[in-house]
């Protein structure tokens, strides 16, 4: 009798687990990646995480949609971004449509040097006083003493809702490509200027 009492109830319980839903994370429905560049996603309920390889300086996008364990509070954002390309990074920038930044977090970089960040609503941007040329962590993606994740707010959104980041190195300004354009005809001025 007491068999199956405990055969029942194992019965029930395996059926109650088979049926309950788990935990779902942000979902990543889609990305645009080019030139070599790939992501890992490690999303959990909560929590967007990612990892972004650069082989290329080309933008990448991700698609989420939110899922209901995503709406208890705010959203962590956190990624790792390694530079594969061999180029000096020296700019970074995340762009979100149809979700909004609620607070700053830290910025790691691995071997350059951290110039400032800015961010807005639906920006944050990183400059870096000495170049990158391996890898930053965004928010706290390995859970290090005295980083914090940077908070996307879900205020306002619904389970199903959809949400894009963006990850790009900024184009030089174009006053900034001005400046050097004239740099460099002054220069060639000078240089064939007879002497006399």
């Amino acid at each position: 009798m007491q068999a199956k009492t405990l055969c029942a109830l194992a019965c029930a319980l395996a059926f109650t687990l088979t049926l309950s839903p788990a935990g779902h994370a942000a979902v990543l429905t889609g990305s645009s990646v080019h030139g070599g560049n790939a992501v890992s996603d490690y999303s959990t309920p909560g929590a967007v995480s990612f990892d972004l390889d650069l082989a290329r300086f080309a933008p990448t996008r991700l698609d989420f949609r939110l899922e209901a364990d995503d709406l208890l509070g705010p959203l962590s954002l956190n990624a790792i971004v390694r530079n594969l390309g061999g180029t000096a990074l020296t700019a970074f920038a995340f762009r979100l449509d149809g979700i909004r930044f609620d607070q700053a977090g830290s910025v790691t970089p691995t071997f350059g040097t951290l110039g400032g960040t800015d961010y807005g609503s639906d920006y944050a941007s990183i400059d870096f006083r000495t170049p990158e040329w391996a890898e930053f962590h965004f928010g706290n993606p390995l859970g290090v003493a005295g980083a914090t994740d940077w908070l996307l707010s879900t205020a306002g959104l619904r389970a199903g809702d959809t949400f894009s980041i963006t990850a790009e190195v900024p184009e030089p300004s174009t006053a900034a490509l001005m400046l050097s354009a004239l740099c460099m005809s002054g220069l060639l001025a000078m240089r064939r200027r007879p002497r006399g």
